[in-house]
């Protein structure tokens, strides 16, 4: 690729002298010194382009000074091409999403697309999404974060275009996924807890028939068979992945003859409900009871206590998916699956956590009356 000298800046000069609002591909070229084709794959972020640092500097730097703004329109016509991503995800009030969607954003804007934002009830039937979104020209390919191991829309996109990504399932078969480590993260919650010192240690998993959930769980059950404790028949409560399941599986949990002394909550926003659970149970967290729930965010540092968690890289799985979406739609072949493990899984330590109280092995050692409390909250 041949690249000239700088020009003199006549051409900046020259566009604003004309009144132009906004500069053509033509005079950034100019006064970067370089071809129009070279501005034009610099600025959407081609990775094939080879270009000195300095180059692409000079080039970013004629952009913003003529405030040259890449005509969408125009390639889209040439790519035959709509240059947006479509992202379906279960409900976007839901906390965890807001960093996927971020990242997914982030890296969609550095290819040049635009994202699509929208809710899988949005559609409600399998067909009626397709139809919209892909067979309607809106999108040039999706991003799938919705739905549980039943759902046949990954299937019906990838067998209809193929340009189709899931984001956060682990979908079996041909389907590209992009997926985080759920095992290790749910393996470092309990690990805390049992350096704590606790031995009676549960778990609020999430539903059966979503893969994220049974992961989790993986990951509970061998961070426990690693420490070589127990994991009971009343140990385990299926939760949905919202508030109001969280406080049901938390009532259930706590009704049981024998309670946890710790629990570790496969999603931040059942952990909302555990804790309220808690509170009208009058079960004092963490004097009775530990808790530490799965992905962080801001909310948990404003509950009461506040509530720890297990970071995860929300927005770098965004990204990584949305850049095999990118990497789908131009040709390429990449490995169908992807697992996010950089950055690690951590820690976020609040003050949801105690060790279990001396001599005390369970929550059942509260005065009699406490404890016909929380029965009876659990049946009512």
């Amino acid at each position: 690729m041949t690249e000239r000298a700088p020009a003199d800046g006549s051409a900046s000069r020259s566009a604003a002298r004309s009144g132009q609002s906004t500069s053509t591909l033509v005079a950034v070229a100019q006064t970067a010194g370089v071809d129009p084709s070279t501005v034009s794959r610099v600025l959407r972020n081609d990775p094939a382009v080879r270009v000195r640092p300095a180059t692409r500097e000079r080039i970013i730097a004629a952009a913003a000074t003529l405030g040259y703004v890449p005509n969408v329109n125009a390639r889209s016509l040439v790519l035959r091409r709509t240059m947006t991503i479509g992202l379906i995800i279960p409900s976007a009030s839901n906390v965890v999403y807001d960093q996927i969607i971020k990242g997914a954003e982030s890296a969609a804007r550095a290819a040049g697309y635009v994202l699509l934002l929208t809710e899988s009830s949005d559609f409600g039937e399998v067909e009626a999404a397709y139809r919209e979104l892909v067979l309607g020209g809106r999108v040039d390919g999706l991003l799938i974060g919705s739905g549980n191991l039943n759902d046949s829309l990954p299937d019906v996109v990838f067998e209809r275009s193929g340009n189709c990504v899931v984001l956060n399932r682990l979908i079996r078969g041909p389907i590209p996924s992009v997926i985080e480590d759920d095992e290790r993260g749910m393996s470092l919650a309990v690990a805390r807890l049992v350096a704590l010192g606790h031995t009676r240690i549960a778990c609020l998993a999430g539903p059966v028939d979503v893969d994220t959930a049974t992961r989790r769980l993986a990951g509970y059950k061998e961070a426990m068979k690693e420490a070589r404790l127990p994991v009971g028949a009343r140990d385990v409560e299926r939760a949905a992945f919202s508030e109001a399941g969280g406080y049901e599986a938390m009532r259930r949990l706590l009704g049981a003859p024998d309670p946890p002394t710790a629990v570790a909550v496969s999603s931040v926003i059942a952990a909302v409900g555990a804790l309220a659970a808690c509170h009208d149970a009058q079960v004092a967290v963490p004097d009775d009871l530990s808790m530490i729930a799965f992905h962080d965010a801001a909310i948990a540092g404003y509950l009461s206590p506040p509530l720890a968690t297990v970071w995860m890289p929300l927005f770098e799985l965004g990204e990584a998916a949305t850049r095999l979406l990118v990497d789908i739609i131009n040709g390429k072949s990449p490995a169908s699956l992807q697992r996010v493990q950089s950055p690690e899984p951590r820690l976020i330590e609040r003050k949801s956590l105690a060790p279990p109280r001396p001599g005390h092995g369970s929550v059942m050692a509260r005065p009699a009356a406490r404890s016909a409390k929380v029965r009876g909250a659990t049946m009512g």
